[in-house]
């Protein structure tokens, strides 16, 4: 009786040996061809670092669904997308036009290819595209998108819901960057024109700083505009253009860490120098970790555009703010 039993049983696990499938040589899913992104409307975003007027680069991704390497070479063409900016910037911004994202200015990117080859058995599954981008002279204040589409392929399908992409280009230098805000927080005091502390002159805002090359950056002279704390609601206490150039100023920090003070826009600004001032410091919090804080430690007297110049009269300004600073990063 065990005898048969056993022979029972074999035969039966020999059937169900011949019925189990090989998941490892055969293809499951379809090869769907389509573009890495992953935020709505289909935008990617890399990092371009400002490279003293050199191009930096950067990449996105053309991927091939399917549990297996593509056992053929596919070819995919792109093309510009007409789709997905206007979707985002109605979704995001509605009819206020100044807020929209813009497409790239053509003189300031390079595409690699716009016919890209995904090899065959490519286990990535995926192909990289190099975008080269000059960030000198971008917009602080706007958002660059490079709008992408798959055209065609050579054979097999195209996701119908990732076939295009808006590449987002964000600009950065070591002391802000664009890919998240960046703020300072500043605390210091008003000054007379001796440079003495002036009583109950305590002053304190939150900066919110802009990269406008490999070495400088855009932030507001003392308090700047009276309102809400900038890192409250980025959308609505977010500056107007308005405001930038009129309490705009640049902090340029040289080879040796001083810092040069320069107006962004309307406003009128000097700097005063001396021992520990207008210079920027990476700092080490304690001995017990390598934790580094940073700050500008500025000094200057600025004022803002009361009237602008006419024809037959002279711009009025308003009178000369003192101050002294110590600004130091929020987000490290």
């Amino acid at each position: 009786m065990k005898k048969y039993i056993f022979i029972i049983c074999m035969s039966f696990a020999s059937i169900v040996a011949c019925n189990e499938e090989d998941f490892s040589s055969k293809e499951y899913y379809k090869y769907v061809l389509y573009l890495l992104s992953k935020e709505d409307y289909n935008v990617f975003s890399d990092v371009y670092p400002f490279d003293d007027g050199n191009q930096s680069t950067g990449y996105f991704s053309v991927g091939c669904g399917g549990s297996l390497a593509n056992p053929e070479e596919i070819t995919v063409y792109l093309e510009a997308d007409t789709v997905l900016l206007d979707a985002y910037n109605r979704a995001n911004h509605d009819i206020d036009t100044s807020r929209y994202a813009l497409i790239m200015p053509e003189d300031k990117y390079t595409v690699e290819t716009m016919q890209v080859t995904v090899p065959t058995g490519n286990t990535d599954q995926y192909v990289k595209v190099a975008v080269r981008v000059l960030p000198d002279g971008l917009s602080p204040d706007s958002t660059y998108f490079i709008p992408l589409a798959i055209k065609n392929v050579s054979k097999y399908e195209v996701n119908t819901e990732k076939y295009n992409m808006l590449f987002r280009v964000v600009v950065e230098n070591r002391f802000a960057g664009m890919l998240k805000d960046t703020y300072y927080s500043m605390k210091g005091n008003t000054l007379d024109v001796n440079g003495e502390i002036l009583a109950g002159s305590g002053i304190a805002a939150t900066k919110l700083a802009r990269p406008l090359s490999k070495n400088s950056v855009r932030v507001f002279a003392g308090v700047g505009p009276v309102k809400a704390d900038f890192g409250v609601d980025p959308v609505l206490s977010r500056p107007t253009l308005d405001e930038l150039r009129k309490y705009g100023i640049v902090l340029t920090v040289k080879d040796d860490n001083r810092v040069s003070i320069t107006p962004y826009g309307t406003i009128q600004v000097e700097q005063v120098d001396g021992e520990g001032l207008n210079i920027y410091s990476e700092e080490r919090d304690n001995m017990v970790d390598d934790k580094v804080s940073k700050y500008f430690y500025l000094r200057y007297r600025y004022r803002t555009l009361n009237k602008p110049a006419t024809e037959t009269e002279a711009a009025v300004y308003n009178s000369w703010t003192y101050v002294r600073e110590t600004v130091k990063r929020l987000d490290e």
